[in-house]
Protein backbone atom coordinates (compact mmCIF):
# COMPACT_ATOMS: atom_id res chain seq x y z
CA UNK A 1 0.00 0.00 0.00
CA UNK A 2 1.38 3.34 -1.08
CA UNK A 3 1.51 5.91 1.76
CA UNK A 4 2.06 9.56 0.85
CA UNK A 5 1.57 13.04 2.20
CA UNK A 6 1.63 16.44 0.52
CA UNK A 7 1.58 20.06 1.64
CA UNK A 8 0.35 22.91 -0.58
CA UNK A 9 0.39 25.74 1.96
CA UNK A 10 3.92 25.88 3.33
CA UNK A 11 5.40 27.14 0.10
CA UNK A 12 3.93 29.74 -2.20
CA UNK A 13 4.96 28.23 -5.56
CA UNK A 14 5.81 24.65 -4.55
CA UNK A 15 4.04 21.53 -3.43
CA UNK A 16 5.81 19.40 -0.80
CA UNK A 17 5.20 15.73 -1.65
CA UNK A 18 6.49 12.89 0.58
CA UNK A 19 6.15 9.20 -0.25
CA UNK A 20 6.85 6.63 2.49
CA UNK A 21 9.53 4.06 1.66
CA UNK A 22 10.63 1.45 4.26
CA UNK A 23 11.52 3.34 7.42
CA UNK A 24 11.93 6.71 5.68
CA UNK A 25 10.36 8.65 2.81
CA UNK A 26 11.14 10.36 -0.48
CA UNK A 27 10.58 14.11 -0.53
CA UNK A 28 9.74 15.99 -3.76
CA UNK A 29 9.20 19.68 -4.41
CA UNK A 30 6.91 20.22 -7.44
CA UNK A 31 6.06 23.63 -8.97
CA UNK A 32 2.37 24.38 -8.55
CA UNK A 33 2.12 25.67 -12.13
CA UNK A 34 2.90 22.14 -13.45
CA UNK A 35 0.16 20.48 -11.45
CA UNK A 36 -3.45 20.30 -12.62
CA UNK A 37 -6.57 19.17 -10.83
CA UNK A 38 -8.62 16.44 -12.55
CA UNK A 39 -11.59 17.32 -10.37
CA UNK A 40 -11.70 20.81 -11.91
CA UNK A 41 -11.70 19.31 -15.39
CA UNK A 42 -14.48 16.92 -14.51
CA UNK A 43 -16.44 19.75 -12.94
CA UNK A 44 -16.09 21.88 -16.08
CA UNK A 45 -17.05 18.90 -18.23
CA UNK A 46 -20.17 18.17 -16.20
CA UNK A 47 -21.18 21.82 -16.33
CA UNK A 48 -20.50 22.30 -20.07
CA UNK A 49 -22.04 19.15 -21.53
CA UNK A 50 -25.46 19.51 -19.85
CA UNK A 51 -25.49 23.20 -20.76
CA UNK A 52 -24.90 22.44 -24.46
CA UNK A 53 -27.47 19.67 -24.33
CA UNK A 54 -30.08 21.98 -22.81
CA UNK A 55 -29.31 24.70 -25.36
CA UNK A 56 -29.82 22.24 -28.24
CA UNK A 57 -33.10 21.03 -26.74
CA UNK A 58 -34.23 24.64 -26.24
CA UNK A 59 -33.39 25.56 -29.86
CA UNK A 60 -35.34 22.57 -31.20
CA UNK A 61 -38.27 23.40 -28.96
CA UNK A 62 -38.30 27.07 -29.99
CA UNK A 63 -38.09 26.16 -33.69
CA UNK A 64 -41.05 23.84 -33.32
CA UNK A 65 -42.98 26.62 -31.59
CA UNK A 66 -42.02 29.42 -34.00
CA UNK A 67 -42.52 27.41 -37.21
CA UNK A 68 -46.35 27.59 -36.98
CA UNK A 69 -46.11 31.35 -36.37
CA UNK A 70 -43.90 31.77 -39.44
CA UNK A 71 -46.29 29.66 -41.54
CA UNK A 72 -49.22 31.76 -40.34
CA UNK A 73 -47.33 34.97 -41.19
CA UNK A 74 -46.52 33.67 -44.70
CA UNK A 75 -50.13 32.63 -45.30
CA UNK A 76 -51.35 36.05 -44.11
CA UNK A 77 -48.88 37.84 -46.39
CA UNK A 78 -49.95 35.78 -49.42
CA UNK A 79 -53.62 36.31 -48.71
CA UNK A 80 -53.01 40.03 -48.21
CA UNK A 81 -51.43 40.19 -51.69
CA UNK A 82 -54.49 38.51 -53.18
CA UNK A 83 -52.78 35.19 -53.90
CA UNK A 84 -54.63 31.90 -53.67
CA UNK A 85 -53.45 29.79 -50.75
CA UNK A 86 -54.21 26.20 -49.86
CA UNK A 87 -56.15 25.32 -46.72
CA UNK A 88 -54.05 26.51 -43.79
CA UNK A 89 -53.59 23.84 -41.12
CA UNK A 90 -53.03 25.31 -37.64
CA UNK A 91 -50.37 23.64 -35.51
CA UNK A 92 -48.18 24.35 -32.50
CA UNK A 93 -49.24 25.57 -29.09
CA UNK A 94 -52.90 26.05 -28.19
CA UNK A 95 -52.75 29.83 -28.60
CA UNK A 96 -51.07 29.55 -32.03
CA UNK A 97 -53.63 27.00 -33.22
CA UNK A 98 -56.40 29.32 -32.04
CA UNK A 99 -54.91 32.17 -34.09
CA UNK A 100 -54.72 29.83 -37.09
CA UNK A 101 -58.37 28.84 -36.75
CA UNK A 102 -59.42 32.49 -36.56
CA UNK A 103 -57.30 33.29 -39.65
CA UNK A 104 -59.06 30.53 -41.59
CA UNK A 105 -62.46 31.88 -40.56
CA UNK A 106 -61.48 35.41 -41.58
CA UNK A 107 -60.07 34.22 -44.92
CA UNK A 108 -63.26 32.32 -45.73
CA UNK A 109 -65.44 35.31 -44.81
CA UNK A 110 -63.40 37.68 -47.01
CA UNK A 111 -63.32 35.20 -49.90
CA UNK A 112 -67.07 34.69 -49.64
CA UNK A 113 -67.59 38.47 -49.62
CA UNK A 114 -65.40 38.92 -52.73
CA UNK A 115 -67.22 36.13 -54.56
CA UNK A 116 -70.57 37.67 -53.68
CA UNK A 117 -69.37 41.04 -54.95
CA UNK A 118 -68.21 39.51 -58.23
CA UNK A 119 -71.53 37.72 -58.69
CA UNK A 120 -73.42 40.91 -57.89
CA UNK A 121 -71.38 42.89 -60.42
CA UNK A 122 -71.95 40.23 -63.05
CA UNK A 123 -75.68 40.56 -62.42
CA UNK A 124 -75.47 44.35 -62.63
CA UNK A 125 -73.56 44.08 -65.91
CA UNK A 126 -76.18 41.80 -67.41
CA UNK A 127 -79.13 43.83 -66.14
CA UNK A 128 -77.79 47.22 -67.29
CA UNK A 129 -76.54 46.17 -70.70
CA UNK A 130 -79.99 44.99 -71.75
CA UNK A 131 -81.80 48.34 -71.24
CA UNK A 132 -78.83 50.20 -72.75
CA UNK A 133 -79.12 48.06 -75.86
CA UNK A 134 -82.84 48.82 -76.09
CA UNK A 135 -82.13 52.55 -75.71
CA UNK A 136 -79.60 52.35 -78.56
CA UNK A 137 -82.20 50.73 -80.79
CA UNK A 138 -84.80 53.35 -79.92
CA UNK A 139 -82.35 56.18 -80.60
CA UNK A 140 -82.14 55.04 -84.20
CA UNK A 141 -85.81 56.00 -84.67
CA UNK A 142 -85.41 59.57 -83.37
CA UNK A 143 -85.62 61.97 -86.30
CA UNK A 144 -83.90 64.89 -84.58
CA UNK A 145 -80.23 64.14 -85.19
CA UNK A 146 -78.94 66.62 -82.59
CA UNK A 147 -81.01 65.04 -79.82
CA UNK A 148 -80.12 61.54 -81.02
CA UNK A 149 -76.43 62.41 -81.04
CA UNK A 150 -76.51 63.79 -77.48
CA UNK A 151 -78.42 60.83 -76.13
CA UNK A 152 -76.10 58.39 -77.95
CA UNK A 153 -73.12 60.08 -76.39
CA UNK A 154 -74.68 59.74 -72.92
CA UNK A 155 -75.39 56.06 -73.53
CA UNK A 156 -71.81 55.45 -74.65
CA UNK A 157 -70.52 57.23 -71.57
CA UNK A 158 -72.73 55.06 -69.36
CA UNK A 159 -71.42 51.94 -71.07
CA UNK A 160 -67.84 53.06 -70.63
CA UNK A 161 -68.42 53.86 -66.97
CA UNK A 162 -70.02 50.46 -66.42
CA UNK A 163 -67.16 48.62 -68.15
CA UNK A 164 -64.46 50.47 -66.24
CA UNK A 165 -66.25 49.99 -62.94
CA UNK A 166 -66.49 46.25 -63.54
CA UNK A 167 -62.81 46.23 -64.47
CA UNK A 168 -61.95 48.09 -61.26
CA UNK A 169 -64.04 45.77 -59.07
CA UNK A 170 -62.52 42.66 -60.63
CA UNK A 171 -58.90 43.88 -60.48
CA UNK A 172 -58.16 41.32 -57.73
CA UNK A 173 -58.79 38.32 -59.92
CA UNK A 174 -58.32 34.65 -59.07
CA UNK A 175 -55.37 34.37 -61.43
CA UNK A 176 -52.57 32.21 -60.08
CA UNK A 177 -49.21 33.67 -59.12
CA UNK A 178 -46.26 32.70 -61.30
CA UNK A 179 -42.61 33.62 -61.75
CA UNK A 180 -41.81 35.60 -64.91
CA UNK A 181 -39.30 38.04 -66.41
CA UNK A 182 -40.77 41.48 -65.76
CA UNK A 183 -38.42 43.05 -68.34
CA UNK A 184 -39.71 40.81 -71.13
CA UNK A 185 -43.28 41.53 -70.03
CA UNK A 186 -42.73 45.30 -70.28
CA UNK A 187 -41.13 44.91 -73.72
CA UNK A 188 -44.12 42.89 -74.96
CA UNK A 189 -46.51 45.61 -73.74
CA UNK A 190 -44.47 48.37 -75.47
CA UNK A 191 -44.32 46.41 -78.75
CA UNK A 192 -48.11 46.17 -78.90
CA UNK A 193 -48.37 49.96 -78.85
CA UNK A 194 -46.02 50.27 -81.84
CA UNK A 195 -45.44 53.87 -80.87
CA UNK A 196 -42.11 55.60 -81.45
CA UNK A 197 -42.84 58.07 -78.65
CA UNK A 198 -42.38 55.28 -76.07
CA UNK A 199 -38.74 54.55 -75.20
CA UNK A 200 -37.35 52.14 -72.62
CA UNK A 201 -34.27 51.42 -70.51
CA UNK A 202 -34.76 47.92 -69.14
CA UNK A 203 -32.34 45.88 -67.05
CA UNK A 204 -32.29 42.28 -68.26
CA UNK A 205 -33.08 39.12 -66.32
CA UNK A 206 -35.21 40.56 -63.50
CA UNK A 207 -37.74 38.00 -62.31
CA UNK A 208 -40.68 38.51 -59.98
CA UNK A 209 -43.63 36.56 -58.61
CA UNK A 210 -47.02 37.91 -59.60
CA UNK A 211 -50.07 37.71 -61.82
CA UNK A 212 -49.03 38.58 -65.36
CA UNK A 213 -52.41 39.69 -66.70
CA UNK A 214 -52.90 42.12 -63.82
CA UNK A 215 -49.42 43.59 -64.31
CA UNK A 216 -50.15 44.01 -68.03
CA UNK A 217 -53.43 45.79 -67.20
CA UNK A 218 -51.60 48.10 -64.79
CA UNK A 219 -48.96 49.02 -67.40
CA UNK A 220 -51.60 49.55 -70.09
CA UNK A 221 -53.54 51.92 -67.85
CA UNK A 222 -50.43 53.97 -67.06
CA UNK A 223 -49.25 54.10 -70.69
CA UNK A 224 -52.73 55.01 -71.97
CA UNK A 225 -52.88 57.79 -69.39
CA UNK A 226 -49.42 59.01 -70.45
CA UNK A 227 -50.17 58.94 -74.17
CA UNK A 228 -53.36 60.89 -73.56
CA UNK A 229 -51.57 63.87 -72.00
CA UNK A 230 -47.95 63.63 -73.25
CA UNK A 231 -45.91 63.31 -76.44
CA UNK A 232 -42.99 61.23 -75.13
CA UNK A 233 -42.84 58.45 -72.55
CA UNK A 234 -39.78 56.73 -71.12
CA UNK A 235 -39.93 53.49 -69.10
CA UNK A 236 -37.07 52.34 -66.88
CA UNK A 237 -36.71 49.05 -65.04
CA UNK A 238 -34.16 48.57 -62.27
CA UNK A 239 -33.64 46.32 -59.27
CA UNK A 240 -32.31 47.18 -55.82
CA UNK A 241 -31.67 44.90 -52.88
CA UNK A 242 -35.29 44.86 -51.75
CA UNK A 243 -37.37 46.24 -54.64
CA UNK A 244 -38.04 46.00 -58.34
CA UNK A 245 -38.54 49.59 -59.52
CA UNK A 246 -40.47 50.59 -62.66
CA UNK A 247 -40.25 54.31 -63.54
CA UNK A 248 -42.51 55.88 -66.16
CA UNK A 249 -41.67 59.48 -67.16
CA UNK A 250 -43.59 61.68 -69.59
CA UNK A 251 -43.38 65.27 -70.84
CA UNK A 252 -47.05 66.12 -70.35
CA UNK A 253 -48.71 68.71 -68.18
CA UNK A 254 -48.18 66.63 -65.01
CA UNK A 255 -50.36 66.50 -61.92
CA UNK A 256 -50.25 69.10 -59.11
CA UNK A 257 -48.60 67.77 -55.97
CA UNK A 258 -51.69 68.40 -53.86
CA UNK A 259 -53.63 66.04 -56.14
CA UNK A 260 -51.17 63.11 -55.99
CA UNK A 261 -53.20 61.21 -53.42
CA UNK A 262 -56.60 62.14 -54.84
CA UNK A 263 -56.00 60.78 -58.35
CA UNK A 264 -55.82 57.25 -56.96
CA UNK A 265 -59.40 57.52 -55.70
CA UNK A 266 -62.04 55.79 -57.86
CA UNK A 267 -63.90 58.09 -60.29
CA UNK A 268 -61.85 61.13 -59.26
CA UNK A 269 -61.03 63.72 -61.95
CA UNK A 270 -58.80 66.73 -61.38
CA UNK A 271 -60.49 68.97 -63.92
CA UNK A 272 -61.45 69.05 -67.56
CA UNK A 273 -58.41 71.02 -68.69
CA UNK A 274 -56.11 67.97 -68.90
CA UNK A 275 -57.84 66.76 -72.00
CA UNK A 276 -61.13 65.18 -72.90
CA UNK A 277 -62.33 64.28 -69.42
CA UNK A 278 -65.36 62.52 -70.83
CA UNK A 279 -63.11 59.93 -72.51
CA UNK A 280 -62.40 58.50 -69.07
CA UNK A 281 -64.35 57.97 -65.88
CA UNK A 282 -61.33 58.32 -63.57
CA UNK A 283 -60.45 54.69 -62.87
CA UNK A 284 -57.15 54.17 -64.71
CA UNK A 285 -54.85 55.15 -61.85
CA UNK A 286 -57.19 53.59 -59.29
CA UNK A 287 -56.97 50.21 -61.00
CA UNK A 288 -53.19 50.53 -61.40
CA UNK A 289 -52.77 51.39 -57.72
CA UNK A 290 -55.02 48.53 -56.64
CA UNK A 291 -53.04 46.03 -58.75
CA UNK A 292 -49.66 47.24 -57.46
CA UNK A 293 -50.73 47.12 -53.81
CA UNK A 294 -52.33 43.70 -54.27
CA UNK A 295 -48.80 42.48 -55.14
CA UNK A 296 -47.40 43.93 -51.92
CA UNK A 297 -45.91 46.93 -53.72
CA UNK A 298 -46.36 50.70 -53.75
CA UNK A 299 -46.91 53.41 -56.35
CA UNK A 300 -45.89 57.06 -56.08
CA UNK A 301 -46.17 60.19 -58.24
CA UNK A 302 -43.58 62.91 -58.74
CA UNK A 303 -42.36 65.44 -61.27
CA UNK A 304 -40.42 63.95 -64.18
CA UNK A 305 -37.13 65.36 -65.55
CA UNK A 306 -39.17 66.48 -68.61
CA UNK A 307 -41.44 68.54 -66.30
CA UNK A 308 -44.24 66.04 -66.78
CA UNK A 309 -45.43 63.21 -64.57
CA UNK A 310 -43.22 60.51 -63.05
CA UNK A 311 -44.86 57.30 -61.88
CA UNK A 312 -42.71 54.98 -59.77
CA UNK A 313 -43.82 51.43 -59.02
CA UNK A 314 -42.13 49.36 -56.32
CA UNK A 315 -42.56 45.58 -56.23
CA UNK A 316 -40.97 43.28 -53.63
CA UNK A 317 -37.76 41.75 -55.03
Amino acid sequence: MLVYWFDTTSFKDLIDLRIKYLDGYFQFYIPKERVTSTSARMFALWITLPAFLLIIIAIIFLKNQTRPIINLAKASAKFGRGENIDEFRPSGALEIRQAGYEFNKMRKRITRHLNQRSEMLSGISHDLRTPLTRIKLQLAFIKDESISKKLSYDVQEMEKMLNEYLQFASSRSAEKTETFDIGELIKSVIIKYDNLSITSEITKHIHMDGRKNLIIRCLNNLLNNGLKYANKINIQLNKSNNHIVITIDDDGSGIPKKEHNNVFKPFYKIDKSRGDAKSSVGLGLSIASDIVRSHGGDITLDKSPQNGLRVKIFFPA
